[in-house]
């Protein structure tokens, strides 16, 4: 049992695991609940409304192993090796009690590592009518007079990991446990699948989307089944989905709550395994490739049964899975297509190359040695050549001294910081469009000058000009100032 507690569960795939019972057992809601007295009992109770169980299948559920995971299960059944209640709970906590009420009777059992320790015996400790009463949330559960409610107790790893402060780190831990929930089951918790809740004490988790399905700019593939036999040479159908989420500044702030934010979305790209519909690995490549800025977009589903648990290595805390060799051929050429879509889409934001098109640019890329590239003013602008023609030598010389010390100080690596991060904005003001404008009619008026073209002619040639080519408005407004003169 000291060996089981030390399997790895992070606190947010203990409750996860947990909850995964609740499913099985046709739970309509779950309730996880936190502490809300810094004096009162640390105890973090799990409650469902399912189909709870008798006395005797208590017991049984209550035994390490308790089902074969070779057995045949039911097809909505998110257990495999009968250890994830046991296994889930008692590595976050020395005591584990499980309450359920099945036709009317109560029944509960307890998990009590120190008592474990001291008799060196497997003891599970039964409860009486009277003393279920006295534990932490049995009120709730006897409200409901049906379910289960399995409660943690004597926190000894977060003691350990917070100088004693379990209470204020459980206080922490609610929202990572809440976000954790709402991307795991968002499928179950999502307003197109049944009604299924669950609430971290009175606050309703909402389902996260990592594909943000609904959004018109999200690009999404057909999608595609693969047929997989299982162990015992039975077909079975595995369906594969690709989605490219749309650019960041397509979205509104409830488009990125919804994916759990923008700020990991580099992590977050690759495969997302479901098993049942309920997510149990997220945010690889599986190694076919490595993560990239330029693919952060791209995300593909995968549904697997239950019955392909072990082909696909699928372990007892559900934080692990392995593509299996023989489809992952078949997997490739989807992974290639959504990667190179949400390249495309990326660099589709980005600057064109001057052979692709004849826009005038302000800044050049300029290829270096070894495919490396460095970035300078483009001296063949339009708009520099008109700033430089009103200038003086001496003038000019000290612009030009000023440009060379900016290009050689571009702060790269914090714009790539910045740009990994979504977090570069570009400040306009309010009267940018009347700013271009001006400086629109004042090129307009020096080339018109030189009598070498017709006025509308000019205006379609500083229109290929940076930065006039971003506000294609100008113009018309340039067209109609100029009317007069191409009548």
């Amino acid at each position: 049992m000291g060996s089981m507690r030390s399997m790895g569960y992070s606190f947010e795939a203990a409750i996860a695991d947990v909850i995964d019972n609740s499913i099985s057992a046709h739970a309509s809601s779950v309730r996880l609940l936190f502490p809300t007295d810094p004096m009162g009992t640390l105890a973090i109770g799990i409650l469902d409304d399912g189909d709870g169980m008798d006395n005797d299948t208590l017991f049984e559920a209550m035994r390490y192993g308790s089902t074969a995971s070779e057995l045949s299960r039911e097809l909505d059944d998110l257990g495999r090796f009968g250890l994830g209640l046991k296994s889930a709970s008692l590595s976050q906590c020395r005591v584990l009690t499980v309450v359920s009420i099945k036709d009317g009777k109560i029944s509960g059992f307890k998990w009590d590592y120190n008592l474990i320790q001291q008799q060196k015996q497997w003891l599970v400790v039964e409860y009486s009518q009277d003393e279920i009463n006295t534990l932490p949330y049995a009120t709730e559960l006897n409200a409901q007079k049906k379910g289960t409610l399995v409660i943690w107790q004597d926190f000894d790893v977060l003691a350990k990991s917070s100088d004693g402060q379990v209470y204020e780190t459980l206080n922490e831990l609610k929202e990572t446990v809440s976000n954790s929930v709402a991307l795991i089951f968002h499928r179950y918790l999502s307003s197109s699948a049944p009604k299924f809740s669950i609430y971290l004490n009175n606050h309703n988790i909402k389902a996260q989307d990592p594909f943000l399905e609904s959004h018109r700019k999200t690009t999404t593939k057909k999608e595609r089944t693969i047929a997989l036999k299982d162990s015992v040479g039975i077909e079975r159908q595995i369906s594969v989905k690709p989605f490219i989420l749309p650019f960041a500044t397509d979205l509104k702030e409830s488009d990125k709550k919804l994916i759990g934010g923008i700020e990991n979305l580099r992590a977050k790209q690759g495969f997302y395994i479901y098993r049942n519909r309920r997510l149990i690995i997220w945010g690889t490549w599986f190694g076919m490739k490595p993560r990239a800025e330029l693919t952060k977009n791209a995300r593909i589903r995968v549904d697997i049964p239950n019955t392909l648990d072990d082909i696909w290595s699928i372990d007892i805390k559900k934080q692990t899975a392995t593509i299996p060799k023989r489809i992952q051929n078949q997997l490739k050429e989807t992974v290639r297509q959504a990667l190179e879509i949400s390249v495309n889409q990326q660099t589709h934001r980005g600057r064109k190359n001057k052979v692709d098109d004849d826009i005038d640019y302000i800044w050049d890329r300029m290829e270096g040695r070894n495919n490396t590239f460095y970035y300078q003013i483009n001296r063949e602008s339009k708009l520099y050549k008109y700033v430089k023609d009103q200038m003086t030598d001496q003038d000019y010389s000290l612009l030009e001294m000023l440009i060379g010390e900016i290009e050689k100080n571009i702060p790269a690596q914090q714009m790539y910081i910045d740009k990994s991060n979504d977090a570069i904005s570009i400040e306009e003001p309010d009267n940018r469009l009347d700013e271009v404008y001006t400086i629109g009619v004042t090129m307009v008026e020096t080339i018109k000058k030189m009598g070498l073209l017709p006025v509308n002619a000019i205006i379609d040639d500083v229109m290929k000009s940076e930065p006039f080519c971003n506000y294609p408005q100008i113009k018309q407004k340039l067209l109609e100032n100029y009317a007069h003169e191409s009548e």
